[in-house]
């Protein structure tokens, strides 16, 4: 089994999405997808303020290469990444997450609301257009605020597991941190011992 744990205002969990479900199926295990409110990992990204302030720019140079490598990743994909997702709340979209996971629709709901968020044309903090959604994927009458949907419980389950970041995999107790850890989770779910400590 995989447990992916995401947020719909990280570039990262979406590029993570496809591969994931990919290497699920192929190995034929379970993906779980928990949702998790963070802030997203490509922070404000404002212009050098022209100072002599070296880590300043140093951050900003780090910042502007994530979001240029993200970028590439999704065109590798084909992902349309039309909007900047910053400062977005994504509990409503992630409340829904959680409606769908209970009507084995969670994959394709996620996938429906990254691509659509991402691409501009979803308001993911809107109850209305998060029960439109789940309404075509077969849930009908979602309201965001009630208890059932609560994403507090799966907060507290994930500080027990020192989980605090997206995109997140656990794997038969294992904690993977990032998209580029997909390869070693392959080996880890093959049985693969490696080549022993370098």
């Amino acid at each position: 089994m995989i447990e992916f744990v995401l947020d719909f205002v990280s570039i990262n969990s979406y590029l993570a999405l496809n591969p994931v479900k990919q290497l699920a199926d192929e190995l034929g295990v379970e993906l779980i997808l928990t949702p998790l409110r963070t802030t997203s990992e490509l922070q404000a990204l404002s212009a050098p303020s022209g100072g002599d302030d070296i880590g300043e720019r140093h951050r900003w140079i780090r910042a502007e290469y994530a979001r240029s490598d993200a970028l590439r990743y999704a065109a590798v994909q084909g992902l349309n990444v039309a909007i900047d997702g910053r400062e977005q709340d994504s509990t409503t979209a992630l409340r829904g997450l959680i409606a769908a996971n209970t009507a084995g629709s969670g994959f394709d709901y996620a996938s429906t609301v990254f691509r659509n968020f991402w691409a501009g044309e979803l308001q993911i903090d809107s109850s209305y257009a998060i029960a439109n959604l789940l309404e075509e994927h077969g849930i009908e009458a979602f309201d965001a605020l009630d208890p059932r949907w609560d994403l507090e419980p799966t907060r507290e389950e994930m500080d027990a597991r020192e989980i605090h970041s997206v995109p997140t995999f656990w794997v038969d107790g294992e904690r993977y941190l990032g998209r580029q850890h997909l390869p070693m989770i392959r080996w880890q779910l093959e049985g693969y011992e490696g080549p022993g400590p370098l």
